[in-house]
């Protein structure tokens, strides 16, 4: 199967090239595509769409991933999603993959996650797509979070319907050491907040973790940052916008083996 590998923080990344490695490892006709640099926060954007526009796009060496195509493009991951999807950096992909995003993306921070608006905009083209992503750096597990993005990948083949977006947030703990997989609802709130205020030269942004207390009576605790807090894997099936997930069947065995 031809998968298309992108992500929001750029085709440098640790955690692409930790889900790059598990995605050729496992066997998949494997292709990247991701922007040049740090494209967070810009949702489903495709940057300039003028008429005519030139968009820079070159080859990149991804280390000991001799043989796999990848491209470096001045774009969000959403234009280079649509471009692999036309064919313009080759066959086109059967499904995409975004991630490994360093920073969960749960409950209302997803209408602006670029990584989860790549797998929205690959619904768009008629395909399939996943959302990975895991804990900030210095505690990012990238290695568990790949290893979970290979077997959701399997299942969502396996037995989604076309054009189904899922969204997998990965506890940042030993694979061994999950609790499980399970469906999870947007939370009201996600695992971390953030905050504008006005600075002396423009507007400054903090961003700081949700309160235990409060993800756990965000809608009885089952919704996707209160589960990835009980250290489960949330998989929220957003099929082109939320909704609730009944009918995708069971997630029962997806959890790979630590």
């Amino acid at each position: 199967m031809r998968v298309l590998l992108t992500n929001d923080d750029g085709i440098e990344a640790p955690g692409l090239l930790a889900l790059a490695h598990a995605l050729r490892d496992a066997g998949h006709d494997l292709v990247v595509a991701a922007p040049a640099g740090d494209s967070s926060g810009s949702g489903t954007s495709l940057g300039a769409i003028d008429h005519g526009t030139i968009v820079a796009c070159e080859p990149h060496a991804l280390p000991g991933l001799d043989g796999v195509p990848a491209h470096r493009v001045s774009a969000p991951p959403a234009f280079a999603v649509l471009a692999a999807c036309f064919g313009a950096l080759g066959p086109p992909p059967d499904v995409v993959v975004a991630g490994i995003n360093d920073g969960h993306n749960t409950g209302r921070s997803v209408l602006h996650s670029s990584t989860v608006g790549a797998a929205l905009t690959a619904s768009t083209a008629g395909r399939s797509a996943l959302a990975v992503s895991c804990g900030d750096r210095p505690g990012a597990r990238f290695d568990t979070a790949a290893a979970v993005g290979v077997a959701v990948l399997d299942w969502l083949v396996a037995h989604a319907p076309k054009r189904t977006v899922l969204n997998v947030n990965v506890p940042d703990v030993d694979l061994a050491d999950l609790r499980g997989v399970r469906w999870a609802r947007l939370g009201r709130v996600g695992s971390s907040g953030l905050m504008i205020k006005p600075a002396a030269d423009g507007l400054r942004l903090e961003r700081f973790p949700t309160a235990q207390d409060v993800l756990a009576l965000d809608e009885h605790a089952d919704t996707d940052a209160a589960l990835v807090a009980a250290r489960c894997v949330a998989v929220t099936g957003l099929l082109g916008g939320p909704r609730e997930v009944s009918g995708l069947g069971s997630l029962e065995g997806v959890l790979p083996v630590g």
